[in-house]
């Protein structure tokens, strides 16, 4: 069964992390958004439709019942299914927080004063 990959079509930001992943380990997933209908499937799934526990904003990504949401979190889950971290604890949370800091290092770059300017 692939993956559902949910994040804002045309705006690539933080779910472009997560689809990276999933390309480079040649993983099987649907774009949900860029679909006929899927904005609607997405903001269904925000409103709590069917789900116990909806999640705040995309990105966010489904695997069969498992519903994950936040890329530090998403990625988390993928990288050890996909092959693409660490085998040990010790590296894979090391990997996955240097990332997270990156990437928050270059937002801080665009967005110096407030995130909002």
């Amino acid at each position: 069964m692939a993956y559902e990959l949910y994040y804002w079509p045309g705006i690539q930001g933080r779910g472009e992390f997560v689809r990276l992943a999933l390309e480079e380990a040649g993983a099987e997933y649907v774009d949900v958004a860029r679909r006929r209908g899927g904005v609607t499937a997405m903001q269904r799934l925000m409103d709590g439709a069917g789900v116990a526990h909806p999640p705040f904003a995309p990105p966010f990504l489904r695997d069969g019942e498992i519903l994950i949401a936040q890329t530090a979190n998403i990625l988390h889950y993928l990288g050890r299914r996909l092959g693409l971290v660490p085998r040990g604890e010790r590296g894979r949370l090391w990997l996955q927080l240097t990332i997270a800091d990156v990437v928050d290092e270059a937002h801080d770059t665009h967005h110096p004063i407030a995130s909002g300017l």
